[in-house]
């Protein structure tokens, strides 16, 4: 007899200067996370929860992941590659975006251009960016760190758009005067 292994996953809310920010998690790690809303119930719909008490329990690590991200909203430089992110199945060129994305570090900015060439894809950048736009862990996934070539910021999906990309880069202290708010 094949043993199988559920896991249950817990959702947790939470209001920050960044606006409210939501999560599910595993066991293993963050599955989903959204952030900048207004509300509790604007953030838990954006998960797709219908209620709003939390889904099961909460797993040891989360409240120190909680914490850090708390901290990185009140503007503090904390290292939020320590938070766990579940097995989200991407393909062997998602994986090396994502292992070359998680160099780029805290005030750093990387193109889409030049993050395609370190994954191995030169002349990808349209998939780096379609890969950003479906990233399901931002802020843990930091794609806003990803920008277009010539000065353009790209895209940013959480609410606010490409004002919310700005403002993440200003908290990392990166000289955002060389940015358009435009993604043409």
């Amino acid at each position: 007899m094949q043993s199988i292994d559920i896991q249950t996953s817990a959702v947790s809310a939470f209001k920050t200067p960044l606006g409210w920010i939501g999560a599910i998690v595993n066991e293993t790690g963050v599955e989903r996370i959204h952030f900048g809303h207004q509300t509790k119930r604007e953030v838990l719909d954006k998960l797709s929860i219908d209620q709003i008490e939390p889904l099961g329990s909460l797993p040891d690590w989360w409240n120190n992941a909680q914490k850090l991200l708390v901290s990185y909203a009140n503007g503090e430089s904390v290292d939020l590659s320590t938070i766990p992110i579940a097995d989200l199945n991407r393909t062997p060129f998602q994986q090396r975006v994502v292992k070359n994305l998680m160099n780029v570090g805290y005030g750093q900015t990387i193109t889409y251009g030049e993050l395609a060439r370190r994954a191995g894809s030169s002349g990808a950048a349209r998939a780096v960016g379609n890969q950003m736009a479906k990233n399901c862990v931002p802020l843990l996934l930091p794609c806003h760190r990803v920008v277009g070539s010539g000065g353009k910021l790209g895209g940013f999906s959480a609410p606010q758009g490409l004002s919310m990309k700005l403002r993440l880069l200003e908290m990392e202290n990166v000289d955002c005067e060389k940015f358009q708010l435009t993604t043409s």
